[in-house]
């Protein structure tokens, strides 16, 4: 093969398009907009950014979790099933899926704000990112920043759901205020486990235990 040109297959391949149902369709959309035809197997190099533009403007690459594709359906691509590394919405991270189902069961519930005490700077990112545009609130209380008592009230009031996430950066002198609320108790659970998919999977199963 001259080195001007590429396999379709293979170039569909780099961008998660695997399985021979996903390259169908990934081709359908290159050979509508003039890329390719359907008699061709390969493609010039020199079209690899158009065939990038097609597939981002045209196509919503998903893992097939539901809450990626919920994601995804409002946006007026067609929907596609890739690897899951390829995924637009959780790149085939498992707490990235487990935040969306969080976000999903929060909002059935009608319960969408969220307190976390706890968790490294990194998780919180993540947390905000992964949850970024999602109709819920979340608020943080870094682990080494006491509240007091006072704002801890005002806070517990304020939250649906609080979460003190034990298994992280989290002083006791910044937990024990809100631990010593007993009427917030119905609406707080501990996490022992690090990482944002424990939390995600605890928040989960508190809502189910208490709808």
């Amino acid at each position: 093969m001259p080195d001007d040109v590429i396999a379709i297959a293979a170039l569909l391949t780099e961008f998660g398009f695997v399985t021979r149902a996903s390259q169908r369709t990934a081709r359908a959309h290159l050979e509508a907009a003039g890329l390719t035809n359907r008699t061709k197997v390969n493609i010039q190099r020199a079209k690899r950014e158009a065939v990038e533009e097609i597939v981002r403007t045209r196509m919503a690459r998903s893992c097939g979790a539901a809450p990626c594709e919920r994601v995804l359906a409002g946006s007026g691509r067609a929907i596609i099933e890739v690897e899951s590394v390829f995924c637009e919405v959780c790149r085939g991270s498992e707490g990235e899926r487990a935040l969306l189902q969080m976000a999903d069961a929060m909002v059935a519930s009608r319960r969408t704000r969220l307190l976390i005490l706890g968790g490294s700077p990194a998780s919180r990112t993540q947390i905000r990112e992964s949850l970024r545009g999602r109709p819920i609130e979340i608020e943080f209380i870094e682990g080494d920043r006491p509240t007091g008592d006072k704002r801890a009230r005002e806070l517990s009031a304020g939250a649906d759901i609080i979460v003190i996430w034990g298994g992280t950066i989290l002083d006791h002198k910044v937990s024990q205020p809100f631990a010593d609320l007993g009427e917030f108790s119905a609406k707080r659970i501990t996490i022992a486990q690090r990482g944002a998919a424990s939390l995600a999977r605890g928040v989960i199963e508190h809502l189910r235990r208490t709808s």
